[in-house]
């Protein structure tokens, strides 16, 4: 039987996840020691990994320990000390986990470096974070800009890279200047005794856009592990022998935390190179018997997509799936309740917060669809007017999050004191995510706050539209947005995509109308829709709904 949330959550005390960590209330610790050294004698895989080439490859820990050995005496040879920067832009590929965590072996801070970024954006994260290193892999080679102030090294993995038991030399393009990462790890020693950490120091500067100015570094904690254990160990119900694939890139929020925190427990990883597409999430669910599933919102709807008849085709074994990255509609819910006998659990979290609500596989609570959830046990989280007082249930404010002096996950914003005191609302961190709590103390995301519309005096948030537009059974994807209107200051505009093989056929505007009227409320309706083929979205999958208001 479950335990009930809410004596878990009164009764939550950090010291169990200390202890299972190895760490002490505060002594130092090295997090490639706490993630893979420690289990380098279990004899386990620490990673499954299949290439999209069709290649595929396990990587022990103790491969992984050792590897991680040999690349932080790379860095420690040019020069990297504890607290430098080592970017990365990486793929999903194994050498992605050996430069992470050998960065944090060497006690140096990763910057991760999405592989959908152009020149620009690549040469705005590492000019601002000072990185002394940026790893990259031969594909995505020529994407780096030709010149990067502050010169640093820059390290080049081709693929099958590793030496030894994980991979073999191949040959590979030559750029002049570069380190070829194979030969160079190749000549150093596996033995590397890892760079001690205070907790609160950062092992992380992971970008995220705003809704002004440049991109900010937000500093992830190295105590992200010990903050964010209790989400694996309740959201997503992860145990010793479930096959877990987390579908994220490990390089960047959602992944990063679910592969580091999985592998910091004992546990296998799966990844995939290629970005999964539904057909393929459904073929290696199948194929690899997966139990354990992390992944998002978009590409739940896309499977969702692909009808009852397809989805059922597959038979899976799944026991636990856990939703991120951006609202979960409750359309989706239920699809999967259908097809699978599967509830999946909505999650919410975000750069600067972590993981701190949610509905949590593991523990017995009622699930309303739609809504994000519960506090995790160990996090204090609200809803606040603009002074930080919390509001009544039911009203909109900012969500809210007193940090915790235990198992705190973020530290502010790199080399920016002035926005980092702006996530300050008498005592609680904002963000700019809008939410309502109902009377259950349940959570209810209500967008951005440069994402609510204001018309005829009503305060609009675009995710209940959007869920009901999810409910006309030929809507496959739907946006809002407010557009300026002399009358009523905005009006709700749609764009919304179809499923294949439906078309805009007349009529089919009023029936979505008729959708929203019959479940949200009239004053709510989109007075707009457009039809269009695709929704801008970023690559990890949310909506650019500042794109649509633009365009």
């Amino acid at each position: 039987m479950k335990p009930r949330y809410v004596e878990t959550y009164c009764d939550f005390r950090w010291e169990p996840s200390l202890e299972a960590l190895g760490w002490t209330s505060d002594g130092k610790v090295n997090l490639c020691r706490t993630i893979i050294d420690r289990h380098r004698d279990s004899g386990r895989a620490a990673l499954r990994w299949f290439g999209k080439d069709g290649g595929a490859r396990d990587c022990t820990f103790a491969e992984l320990s050792d590897e991680t050995g040999r690349f932080a005496n790379l860095l420690h040879a040019r020069g990297v000390r504890k607290g430098d920067r080592v970017a990365g832009f990486m793929p999903r590929v194994p050498e992605t986990l050996v430069v992470m965590l050998g960065t944090w072996k060497a006690g140096a801070v990763y910057v991760p470096i999405f592989t959908g970024f152009g020149p620009d954006a690549i040469g705005f994260r590492v000019e601002h974070s000072r990185a002394k290193v940026l790893c990259t892999h031969s594909e995505y080679r020529a994407r780096v800009p030709e010149r990067l102030t502050g010169d640093p090294a820059v390290v080049t993995v081709a693929r099958d890279a590793l030496p030894s038991a994980l991979g073999s030399r191949a040959p590979r393009e030559s750029f002049v200047g570069d380190i070829d990462f194979a030969a160079a790890v190749a000549g150093q020693p596996s033995r590397f005794d890892p760079v001690p950490c205070r907790r609160d120091e950062p092992a992380v500067l992971l970008y995220t856009s705003g809704s002004t100015g440049p991109p900010k570094g937000v500093k992830i904690a190295t105590n992200f592990v010990l903050a964010i254990l209790p989400y694996i160990r309740y959201g997503v119900d992860l145990r010793e022998d479930d096959v877990f694939w987390p579908t994220g890139d490990p390089g960047w929020g959602y992944g990063l935390v679910c592969y580091m925190v999985a592998l910091a427990m004992g546990a296998t990883v799966v990844s995939h190179e290629a970005a999964p597409s539904p057909e393929l999430v459904l073929e290696r669910l199948r194929d690899l018997r997966v139990t354990n599933l992390a992944t998002t919102p978009t590409l739940l709807r896309g499977v969702m997509a692909l009808g009852d008849e397809r989805v059922r085709r597959d038979p899976v074994r799944i026991r636990c799936a856990s939703s991120c990255g951006e609202p979960l509609n409750a359309e989706v819910v239920d699809f999967f309740r259908r097809v699978w006998g599967v509830t999946v659990m909505d999650q919410y979290g975000s750069s600067e917060f972590g993981l701190p609500i949610g509905n949590f596989n593991a523990l017995d609570m009622e699930v309303k669809p739609g809504s994000m959830g519960l506090p995790l046990p160990g996090c204090r989280m609200a809803v606040v007017d603009d002074d930080g007082r919390e509001v009544a249930p039911d009203i909109v404010g900012h969500i809210g999050m007193q940090p915790s002096a235990v198992g705190y996950y973020s530290l502010g914003y790199w080399d920016d004191s002035e926005r980092t005191r702006d996530l300050d609302r008498g005592g609680w961190m904002t963000i700019g995510d809008l939410a309502r709590r109902d009377r259950d103390g349940y959570f209810w995301f209500e967008g951005r706050a440069d994402d609510v519309i204001k018309s005829a005096g009503y305060r609009i948030g675009p995710f209940e539209v959007e869920s009901a537009i999810l409910r006309h059974p030929d809507v496959a994807e739907a946006a809002v947005v407010g557009k300026p209107d002399t009358l009523r200051g905005q009006i709700v505009k749609a764009f919304i995509v179809l499923k294949p093989g439906r078309e805009a056929r007349p009529g089919r505007v009023e029936e979505i109308v008729d959708v929203v009227r019959s479940r949200v409320g009239h004053h709510q309706y989109p007075r707009e829709i457009e039809f269009v083929e695709q929704l801008p979205k970023t690559e990890t999958g949310k909506i650019q709904r500042f794109r649509l208001r633009s365009g």
